[in-house]
């Protein structure tokens, strides 16, 4: 391995570290609850670094959502677009990708940034990186067999009906502990729901 990534692997790590202190101090503590040293203090870095990765405590907390999200990419999805529409690839992202932690930690971090607008819009960013993430995803699969519109679409329709259960804005219980591919529990029974719909009007 070389000497740049070895470096990018070790910021990587750091930002991690950062982010996932943050992150379990707002859990414990409530946004308002710590400051900046208590991060450092918490990852075992200095105030320094802090700033040359996060302009503030929000941005932290945010980015706990983000780098998991990229960390946690490998080759568990990869298949042949010949036997896949956007559609089900990303209806495969969504019940492969969206473990109980991750579904657990865009629930908090919704929950949390209700009452921080500063937060909240660091969240909404790191939401739309993750809709970012996914459509460039699709999008470089399947290329110009579908107009470029398609995938914008596709996702802001599958990120839409998602979000309301994380907001809990609609009443479905997220799944537990042992519960991740138990097809009859909530979450899932919801995602069948959402599919079915989509299915209707998208091949």
């Amino acid at each position: 391995m070389s000497d740049s990534s070895l470096r990018d692997k070790k910021k990587i790590a750091t930002r991690q570290a950062l982010a996932e202190a943050a992150f379990d101090l707002a859990v414990e503590r409530g946004v308002d609850g710590f400051v900046v040293e208590d991060i450092v203090t918490k990852a075992g870095y200095s105030r320094r670094t802090f700033a040359n990765y996060f302009s503030c405590k929000e941005e932290a907390i945010a980015n706990s959502l983000t780098m998991n999200d990229y960390l946690e990419q490998d080759d568990q999805f990869s298949f042949s677009a010949n036997d896949y529409t956007p559609l089900s690839t990303i209806e495969m992202y969504i019940r492969g990708s969206f473990t109980i932690n991750k579904l657990k930690r865009l629930n908090w971090l919704i929950s949390l940034s209700r009452n921080h607008p500063a937060l909240k819009l660091y969240v909404t960013g790191a939401l739309k990186e993750v809709q970012d993430f996914a459509r460039r995803g699709i999008s470089e699969e399947f290329g110009s067999e579908y107009p470029e519109e398609y995938y914008h679409i596709l996702i802001g329709a599958v990120f839409g009906a998602v979000l309301p259960v994380l907001d809990e804005s609609i009443d479905v219980k997220l799944p537990e502990d042992g519960e991740q591919h138990e097809t009859d529990n909530e979450f899932n029974k919801y995602v069948d729901i959402v599919f079915a719909h989509l299915r209707k009007g998208f091949n």
